[in-house]
């Protein structure tokens, strides 16, 4: 896919550059400093940037760490910098040689990274994380967030299935598969589980950093976390002066890869040899027969038959030509269809700032993606407004307000994007998709032309969706109590979809290939309505849910010597309310009239349903390290679902991590000098996976025995029944993952190689399935057959990130590498009975993919 990206931000950025470095050309040179830069080991270093503060004048030390620059003032400071050494600045003081000792950075250690419910250290993480800033996911160049992260992050992958704006999402894996049904993982953005939206259409502009947990670290999600958790922190406020920020991104995209059809030569030539093989079959008249087709378009048989060929010489000559475009076409119906390139844009506009009492950061965005198809009725329109507040109320309380606002606006004809390809597919090229004239040419078969179809001339089909997300914050520091927080958090997530499918009949011409308009060359043309109803039709429907999230927070972190302590208490209530209409009208008054009121009685349907869904939730961390050295944690959630019996509604997932920086050791830092960090740590926690799909449907309450509605002929008339849906399971409950993991992670050459490994081991019991195979399907009950904890899966592999950044003169530069692998296997699955070995699951891979489960 092709991008252009345009950053006013950079541009001013690039002036505010060519501007002090012409100050510098008219500045006037004076003393000559010279010396020599080593690090904490007294050895030289190459490639140290030395700026005079205040100026763009400066120099970069050679191999033996030594250097020159001429400076304005015997008074000047000295700006020392180089890749994994600390900051530092020398004031001359009147000389003119000086020696500089830099200290390895343990910055990137000190980085603060997102965890379940809090941050930590980097020094001091034990699970195995993933981060990247949003910086870096805002140069991606496309518009659905989980594009971009493709091959960012080791361990995670995202496959893009469909390219359709709007649903050009891809599927996120992390470690591959690790169920038979649900493999998605738990999205939770600014410390909210599952908000509505997900997060595809979230504004990479409005992101600070994403953590991904893979392993046990997840554990305090609890019965959500078995398939890994993604964090998603958004930006907040800054002190200081307003900083306004606006980006434009312009670009374009195609169908990563088109297939080459035939073109009517070709075609041409293999419907002849069709006409050979089948009509002679004796093989050794095909090389007579072939020839004969080419020359005279006919072949007699060796027993006197003649077998005339679909197309004749004089055909093809026609086809090389070009000469006659209304019988002879040369039809490719993919550049019939599609654009070279489908534009997209992206605008946003950012402000931030704050003071110490008051701290703001707002934006507002908007995204246009048009559709792949020439004049196209496919799009997808996006506005999002965010505002997030921070405030200090005094010394004990702050609070924190998140606001967001978003529309998503859906537009397609009224057939989707597999089916307008499949189209494009079995179009011939020897039939017109569009005559001469400019008139739509017939269809490739039920009425379907996609040079039609593609457009607004066969209706609409349109999906509009309105998010509404607050969250609200308040923090009391407790007086008298070093370290102990109290935290109460709410946050309410308000969705509306409406969608409207409004389905018009066409026209489609056609040519009899003898009738003429009155200037006898010009072909008359006959439309004909070739859409397979005649009248306009009408599905509408709207939906809305209404999302909360109740948490409150205990925290209490302390230090006493070398000895640290971090604890968290928290509980959480979630609870979702869901409903939704639909209806059906045909025999409209006219096809310009698109609303419900000018349907017809006859043949209407009405329908619509709600559910309400509940969770309750426990859950707690306890941290400990001596000198940051050695480091262990324990967390734990106790999850309930309103999904699962009450007898058994609560289960408890706990994980338990540890680690070791073996750098800080005095055996290891005095005898081995090139590595600057290393730190070894393991985990294993349960997590369990209560989002149990098949059959399309998320399987609630499958331990009671549910009805659903029907119809009976009773007393010859349509009476209203109940038909029960499924055979209840009391045992149900959720899927149990047990996860191993070991990593080994530092850094390197003065912290310019950083180095990450994992290995990984997940085993996954009790996963739930319909136990058809081993159900005969004479029974009659297959369908009602509820999931039951028979399934069991295992999941291994390893991954690794690789990193060097470094510097050449005043050009610094970074690169990174990163992989993995995971191989799954059935340990159980219920096989049916007497199948050969060949056809058994329980053994083999299932999904590697990872695209075809939800």
């Amino acid at each position: 896919m092709f991008k252009t990206q345009f950053s006013v931000s950079r541009y001013l950025g690039l002036l505010s550059l060519l501007l002090l470095c012409s100050g510098a050309l008219f500045s006037q040179a004076g003393p000559t400093v010279r010396g020599k830069v080593t690090d904490d080991r007294d050895s030289a270093i190459a490639n140290v940037s030395i700026v005079v503060k205040g100026t763009t004048n400066g120099t970069t030390t050679d191999q033996d760490g030594n250097f020159s620059l001429s400076v304005p003032s015997a008074t000047s400071v000295l700006v020392l910098s180089g890749v994994g050494y600390t900051t530092q600045e020398i004031a001359l003081a009147n000389r003119t040689s000086i020696t500089a000792r830099l200290v390895t950075s343990s910055s990137d250690l000190q980085n603060v990274i997102v965890v379940g419910y809090g941050t930590q250290k980097k020094v001091t993480v034990t699970g195995a994380v993933a981060t990247v800033k949003g910086t870096e996911l805002q140069k991606s160049p496309t518009v659905n967030l989980s594009n971009a992260l493709a091959g960012r992050l080791p361990g995670i992958t995202a496959i893009q299935s469909g390219g359709e704006p709007g649903y050009d999402g891809s599927t996120i894996r992390i470690r591959g598969t690790n169920s038979f049904g649900n493999s998605s993982a738990l999205i939770v953005v600014d410390g909210i589980p599952d908000r509505a939206g997900g997060m595809d259409r979230i504004n990479p502009a409005d992101i600070e950093s994403m953590s991904v947990l893979k392993d046990a670290s997840a554990a305090i999600y609890g019965a959500r976390a078995a398939n890994g958790v993604i964090l998603i922190t958004t930006k907040r406020g800054k002190t200081g002066k307003p900083s306004l920020l606006y980006d434009f991104n312009y670009g374009g995209s195609q169908p990563s890869r088109i297939p080459k059809m035939a073109d009517n030569v070709q075609y041409a030539e293999m419907a002849n040899e069709l006409v050979l093989y089948k009509d002679v079959p004796n093989q050794s008249e095909w090389a007579a027969g072939w020839k004969a087709f080419q020359e005279t378009g006919s072949y007699t048989r060796q027993d006197g038959q003649t077998k005339i060929a679909t197309y004749s010489p004089a055909d093809f000559q026609k086809y090389r030509d070009g000469s006659a475009p209304w019988t002879h076409p040369n039809t490719d119906w993919y550049d019939a269809t599609n654009k070279t390139w489908s534009p997209q844009v992206r605008h946003n506009l950012q402000v931030s700032g704050g003071t110490d009492a008051i701290k703001y950061v707002a934006s507002l965005g908007y995204q246009n993606q048009d559709g792949y198809y020439k004049n196209s009725a496919t799009g997808y329109k996006q506005y999002d407004v965010r505002l997030n507040l921070d405030a200090k109320v005094n010394q004990y309380i702050n609070i924190g307000i998140g606001l967001l606002g978003r529309e998503e606006n859906r537009e397609f004809p009224t057939a989707g994007a597999s089916a307008i390809f499949r189209m494009q597919m079995r179009g011939k090229p020897t039939e017109q998709a569009i005559w001469p004239n400019g008139q739509p040419g017939p269809d490739i078969e039920n009425g379907e032309n996609p040079v039609v179809i593609t457009t607004g001339k066969t209706g609409y089909d349109r999906d509009k969706r309105t998010f509404l997300q607050t969250n609200g914050k308040v923090e009391i520091l407790i007086p008298g109590v070093k370290g102990l927080k109290i935290t109460g958090i709410a946050a309410f997530d308000k969705m509306n979809r409406d969608q409207k499918r409004w389905a018009t009949p066409w026209t489609l011409y056609f040519w009899d290939k003898t009738s003429y308009e009155a200037d006898g060359t010009t072909p008359k043309l006959e439309g004909r309505v070739r859409s397979t109803f005649s009248d306009p039709r009408l599905n509408q429907g709207s939906e809305n849910s209404l999302n909360t999230n109740l948490t409150g927070l205990l925290n209490y972190d302390t230090k006493f010597g070398n000895h640290t302590i971090n604890f968290l208490a928290g509980v959480t209530k979630e609870t979702v309310n869901f409903e939704n209409f639909g209806v059906f009208r045909r025999y409209f008054l006219s096809p310009t009239i698109d609303q419900i009121f000018a349907g017809g009685q006859e043949e209407q349907t009405i329908g619509g349903g709600a559910y309400k869904r509940a969770r309750l939730s426990y859950f707690g961390r306890v941290g400990y390290n001596f000198k940051e050295k050695y480091l262990f944690e324990f967390l734990w959630r106790n999850d309930g679902s309103y999904m699962f019996p009450e007898s058994g509604r609560f289960g408890f997932f706990p994980g338990v991590l540890a680690g070791w920086n073996i750098s800080d050791e005095n055996f290891f830092s005095n005898n081995v000098n090139f590595i600057n960090n290393l730190k070894i740590r393991a985990s294993y926690g349960q997590m369990g996976n209560d989002q149990v799909f098949f059959n399309g449907a998320l399987q609630e309450f499958a331990y009671l025995s549910t009805y659903t509605f029907n119809t009976y002929i009773l007393g010859d008339a349509v009476q209203r029944s109940l038909q029960e849906r499924v055979v209840p399971n009391p045992n149900f409950s959720w899927e149990v993952a047990n996860n191993l993991n070991v990593g080994l992670e530092g850094s390197a050459l003065n912290n310019r190689l950083t180095f990450e490994f994992e290995w990984f081991y997940n085993k996954r019991d009790k996963i739930l399935v319909q136990n058809t195979a081993q159900t005969p399907a004479s029974s009659g009950i297959t369908p009602l057959l509820p999931p039951v904890a028979l399934g069991k899966l295992d999941n291994k592999g390893w991954e690794f990130k690789v990193g060097f950044a470094d510097q050449i003169g005043d050009i610094r530069y970074s690169v990174s590498v990163n992989g993995g692998y995971a191989r799954n296997r059935l340990l159980y699955w219920p096989d049916a009975p007497g199948i050969p070995e060949y056809q058994r699951a329980t053994g083999k891979g299932f999904g590697t993919n990872g695209a075809n489960n939800n």
